[in-house]
């Protein structure tokens, strides 16, 4: 088995802080609504932990595509998006059909990463970097 690479290690890393710290607000707020059940817990859990290794697999999947024959990397890209997406679903369904979660607490958290990605600008703009470097984030460093 290969190392992973310490880019991937590190963007998933902070895809996984950022879809910790929503799943906690969200959490939170379940809990002040008094909507909160053991189901609203599990579905969270569900969810992020599927985000979170989409986001992973994204990785490994770019990072290899990118050391590989250039002509192949799209066709690589493209598959592994629909891979993941079938995955995703499954769980999902498995998720809501089989274990009763919550379905807002379960698909949620799938959207966690992307804001997280959307926000990266105005973190490194605060931070004073112009771009993002290409060995990953630093706000875990």
């Amino acid at each position: 088995m290969s190392r992973l690479d310490p880019t991937v290690k590190k963007e998933t890393a902070y895809a996984a802080l950022w879809v910790t710290a929503l799943s906690l607000i969200m959490e939170a707020v379940f809990l002040i609504g008094d909507w909160w059940t053991p189901a609203v817990l599990l579905g969270n859990m569900a969810g992020a932990v599927t985000a979170v290794l989409n986001y992973l697999l994204l990785g490994i999947t770019v990072a290899k595509a990118v050391s590989g024959p250039a002509e192949k990397a799209p066709l690589k890209v493209r598959s592994s998006m629909t891979a993941r997406l079938l995955g995703q679903a499954a769980v999902v369904a498995v998720a809501i059909g089989v274990f009763h979660t919550n379905v807002y607490a379960t698909l949620l958290p799938l959207l966690f990463p992307r804001i997280g990605i959307a926000f990266r600008p105005m973190i490194d703009r605060k931070r004073g970097k112009t771009a993002v470097e290409p060995e990953g984030s630093d706000l875990l460093d």
